[in-house]
Parts: C-alpha cells; structure tokens; sequence
C-alpha cells in the first residue's frame, strides 16, 4: 500500500510539471514596435506597452477552481479504485480456496467497493452543489 502511495505520488510529481510548462511564458505584448520608453508613461511623446498574463487554468473564480481540483482527484481515484479491483481479483485468484485469503480477498472487494460508491457520492454532491451555485448566480 506505501509503495502504490508512494510510486503514484512520485508519478504524479514528475508529470504535472509538464502538462503546464507551455504556459509559463504565456505573455503578450502590445504596443508601438520600434519604439523605446524611458522614465514615466506620463509624457504625451511616449507609448505605452501593455502586457497582459494568459491564465494558464482558465477559471474565473475560486469555486471554479475547487471544482476543477475535485473533478481532478476524483477522476485520478477512478484509476486507484480499478487498480483496488484487480488487487482484490489476484487475491480471489491466489486464495484458491484458502478459506483465511478468500475471506481477506472479499473483505479487499468489499472495501474497495465502499471506496469507490464514496467516491461517486462525492462526484454527485459536487456536482448538485456547482449546479445550485451556478443557478443562484444567474
């Protein structure tokens, strides 16, 4: 179990600095080419460069953003729960009979499954909540 926690946690802090790497000079910038600005933007003979920063989320708002970060635990946890169920499965394969491992393979099973009914139930309380919020502020 620490080493699935442990091997997920290093996968995970190897890949996700690169899902966002092409957005870290994500900047544009507007304004007379050609033209340099010394001192202040006050004088009518200067330009003026605008810069303007790309959000790299896309959100609008922080609830946007807590619902952003639970839809991405809950679909990594899809992935978890599946990988519970073919542990659960090699334990029913490997117990062959063996009343002690078959009863610790179908506890596995049964925990798994609580697991994952907790995790739909989190995906559909979310969902009512983002829903009721959004209906609130239109």
């Amino acid at each position: 179990m620490k080493t699935l926690f442990f091997a997920s946690l290093v996968a995970t802090i190897l890949v996700l600095p690169f899902g966002y790497s092409h957005y870290a000079h994500a900047v544009e910038v507007t304004g007379d080419p050609g033209k340099t600005i010394t001192g202040s933007t006050a004088n009518p003979g200067t330009s003026q460069i605008t810069a303007e920063f790309k959000n790299p989320l896309e959100v609008k708002s922080i609830s946007e953003l807590f619902y952003m970060i639970i839809n991405f635990i809950v679909g990594l946890s899809y992935v978890v729960i599946a990988a519970f169920y073919l542990l659960a499965g090699f334990k029913f394969v490997k117990a062959q009979g063996n009343p002690e491992e078959l009863s610790e393979a179908k506890r596995a099973f049964l925990n798994t499954t609580i697991g994952a009914i907790i995790i739909i139930g989190i995906n559909v309380i979310t969902s009512v909540i983002e829903s009721t919020i959004k209906s609130l502020q239109n």
